[in-house]
């Protein structure tokens, strides 16, 4: 009975486990090679160029509460940290919103593209409303500064970037000019509070629970 009930909990820690996280919207993988939309924080204006914000709009394939958002970035130099918003329309920040610092944890360099820019995987932890799935939402980034603070990142938009319910809209200065003849920009929304594990570990683990519950059960009735 002892192991009975032991297989039962672990078990229903494997299922916990599985569902702890999930996709809320995925638009990708990385591309880094195609095109993307500059995002470029205020020090741009330093260097004759004027800074402009970017937003994306996506319907939720499940419902949930993001925690994690994962997006590609083209950056000259080392990226610091970026800003993001998320609402119920272009730059709205009803769902949530907030700065996030950047390092060799959070940011992964893949590669440098044909156009000289580092490609990084950025991986960070967000804050942020509930998501109900069918409904429209959009994911703003701004702000993004690296190392030489030179105003030279990007958005990566992937091939065949489906673009969500709309292209993206556009903002320098806080002023939305809407459309930007584009969209798809790649980007990840996990709920949860870690990266939804891979189906091959959570199986891997549930095998390894199952494996040691039959060897405790072998020594228990001898």
């Amino acid at each position: 009975m002892k192991i009975r009930i032991a297989t039962l909990f672990l078990t229903i820690l494997c299922l916990a486990l599985t569902a702890s996280a999930g996709t809320i919207f995925s638009e990708g993988p990385i591309d880094g090679n195609d095109n993307g939309f500059f995002v470029t924080g205020p020090n741009y204006g330093n260097i004759g160029g004027s800074y402009q914000d970017i937003s994306n709009g996506f319907v939720a394939a499940t419902s949930g509460t993001p925690g994690n958002l994962e997006w590609g970035e083209w950056s000259v130099g080392a990226p610091t940290s970026f800003s993001y918003e998320l609402g119920s329309a272009a730059f709205g920040t009803d769902l949530g919103s907030g700065t996030v610092t950047q390092n060799a944890g959070n940011s992964t360099f893949l590669f440098t593209n044909t156009y000289g820019y580092g490609i990084y995987d950025v991986k960070v932890g967000i804050t942020s409303a509930a998501m109900t799935a069918g409904d429209t939402y959009w994911l703003s980034i701004s702000n993004a500064t690296d190392a030489g603070n030179d105003g030279t990142q990007a958005w990566d938009i992937p091939n065949g970037g489906s673009g969500g319910p709309a292209t993206c809209n556009f903002r320098q200065s806080g002023t939305n000019y809407g459309n930007c003849g584009l969209g798809g920009e790649d980007f990840t929304l996990t709920s949860g509070t870690g990266t939804t594990p891979e189906p091959s570990s959570i199986l891997l683990f549930g095998s390894g629970i199952l494996g040691l519950a039959g060897v405790l059960r072998r020594k228990l009735t001898r």
